[in-house]
Parts: C-alpha cells; sequence; structure tokens
C-alpha cells in the first residue's frame, strides 16, 4: 500500500515538473496581439498615445529616419500614413529573445502592405518598418519627374 503512494507521488512530481518546464517555454514564446492591435490602433486613428508605452526609447523606424526621437518623429510619421483597415499576422519569428511580426495591412485603396514589427524580450517595439513603401513610391516619384 505504501509504494503505491510512493509511486502516485513520484509520478505526481514528474507531471508538476514537466507542467512547470513546459509553462516556462510557453512564457518565452509572447503572443503580442495586445502590442500588434495597439499599433494598427494607433494607425487607424493616427494617435501616438495609443504605442506610446509599449515603443523602446530608440525604436527603430527607417534607417533615415533619427531613433530616439519617437515622441516627435513617430506623431509625424502616423499623420503621413494612410489609415488601415485591417491587418493580418502572416509570419512571426523568434530570434535572439526578439520576436518578429511580418503583417499585412490593408488599406481602403485597396492595396496590401507588408509591415514588419519587432518586439525585444521585454515587451517593448524596437522596431517598426513601416515606411518601406514610402521610400519606394519617393524614388520613384523622383525618378519620374527627371
Amino acid at each position: 500500500m505504501k509504494t503505491n503512494n510512493v509511486i502516485k507521488a513520484i509520478k505526481k512530481g514528474i507531471f508538476l515538473a514537466l507542467l512547470i518546464v513546459s509553462g516556462s517555454a510557453f512564457a518565452q514564446d509572447k503572443d503580442y496581439t495586445k502590442e500588434l492591435d495597439a499599433i494598427f490602433n494607433a494607425f487607424k486613428d493616427k494617435d501616438y498615445s495609443l504605442i506610446e508605452n509599449i515603443l523602446d526609447p530608440n525604436v527603430k523606424i527607417h534607417p533615415n529616419i533619427p531613433q530616439g526621437m519617437n515622441i516627435y518623429v513617430i506623431p509625424q510619421v502616423l499623420e503621413q500614413l494612410p489609415s488601415p483597415v485591417s491587418y493580418e499576422v502572416l509570419k512571426k519569428e523568434v530570434q535572439d529573445g526578439n520576436t518578429r511580426y511580418t503583417t499585412e495591412y490593408r488599406y481602403a485603396d485597396g492595396k496590401p502592405r507588408l509591415q514588419y514589427f519587432v518586439f525585444d524580450k521585454d515587451g517593448k517595439a524596437i522596431e517598426l518598418d513601416v515606411l518601406q513603401d514610402a521610400t519606394k513610391v519617393e524614388a520613384s516619384t523622383q525618378f519620374a519627374g527627371q
């Protein structure tokens, strides 16, 4: 009878250990749905305050835009971008503690655009790749005018 209790206790201990280990693995693979929704809503409503608290102070927006000036730069960027109507997550990649999302934003003109967002291990957005289309448009406009 005591042997059965010992076996049950061992099984319970192993089960709890597996549960803790699997819980740790899931905790490392954080879901950033709330943050992605906040970014979408900030773009849609052109409201920087919706994302201010999830941005790293040195969030990268574009290689040609200075970092560390979020409060000045991002509201201007939001004003210049068209308002999206929906978005879909296409891919999620975890590397070196950072999580990169590839999303497809849809706009009223019907043209989908890929947007990339990277979050660090602390849950802060460290990259908002939202201007890749803007540089293409700018470059093609300059070329066409010459």
